[in-house]
C-alpha cells in the first residue's frame, strides 16, 4: 500500500467513527505541514439523531512522532482544537481532538470533544482512517522542502486539486496557505483568486 508523503506539504482527510447506526461521524479535512510539524483544517460532525446534528469548526495543531518500545512500531499524535474562525478570531473553542495514527498515517483511533449546546459531548476511542478518495496517493500534491531555504513554494497542483474536490473545508485550508506564501511565489495569484470566488459560491449556496 502507498504511504502519505513525509516531507512537505500535504492534504489529508480522515473518516472517525464507527460506522453503527446512530453513531457520529467526524470528517477531518486537513492540510499537513511537515517542515513546521503544524496541521490546519476543518471538522464537520454528522449524526443521525432528531434534530440531526451537524456541526463545522476551523481547526488547527500540531504533530509529533512518539517512539514506542520495540517491537511496537512508531505512532503520529495529531492535536487540535477549533472554533468559528480560526486561531486569529475570538471565537470560543468548541472542538479538541487527540488522533493517534500510525507511522503510515492510514489508521488510527481518535478521542475527541465537541461543544454542542452549551455542553461538551466527549467521544472516546474510535477508528480513524484516512479516505483514499480524497487523497492522491501517488502521485501526491506534495510540495518538497526547499533546499535553499526560505518560504516554501505552493505549487498550482494543489490549488487544482482543492478546486475539483468541491471541499469547502479544504479549500479555505489551502487559500488560507497560500496567502501566506503570496509574497513569496506570486504566480499562485490566480490561484488563489479561483479558490477564494469558489468559497464565497460555495458558502452563499449553504
Amino acid at each position: 500500500m502507498a504511504t502519505l508523503p513525509r516531507i512537505g506539504l500535504f492534504p489529508a482527510r480522515y473518516v472517525v467513527g464507527t460506522g453503527l447506526p446512530g453513531a457520529p461521524t467526524l470528517t477531518l479535512g486537513l492540510l499537513v505541514d511537515t517542515p513546521r510539524r503544524s496541521v490546519v483544517g476543518g471538522a464537520s460532525i454528522t449524526q443521525a439523531v432528531n434534530p440531526p446534528l451537524d456541526f463545522h469548526a476551523d481547526t488547527w495543531g500540531t504533530f509529533t512522532y512518539m517512539a514506542l518500545m520495540p517491537p511496537s512500531e512508531t505512532r503520529i499524535l495529531v492535536v487540535l482544537q477549533g472554533n468559528t474562525g480560526g486561531p486569529e478570531s475570538n471565537s470560543i473553542t468548541t472542538f479538541r481532538l487527540h488522533l493517534v495514527l500510525d507511522s503510515d498515517w492510514q489508521h488510527g483511533v481518535a478521542n475527541y470533544s465537541y461543544l454542542n449546546d452549551g455542553r461538551w459531548v466527549e467521544i472516546s476511542n474510535v477508528p480513524a482512517r484516512l479516505d483514499p478518495e480524497f487523497v492522491p496517493l501517488e502521485p501526491g500534491p506534495v510540495i518538497p522542502s526547499n533546499p535553499h531555504g526560505g518560504p516554501t513554494p505552493l505549487y498550482g497542483v494543489s490549488i487544482q486539486h482543492a478546486l475539483a474536490s468541491g471541499d469547502l473545508a479544504h479549500m479555505k485550508t489551502l487559500a488560507s496557505f497560500a496567502q501566506q506564501q503570496l509574497d513569496s511565489r506570486e504566480s499562485i495569484q490566480t490561484g488563489l483568486s479561483e479558490l477564494k470566488a469558489e468559497i464565497a459560491r460555495l458558502e452563499a449556496a449553504r
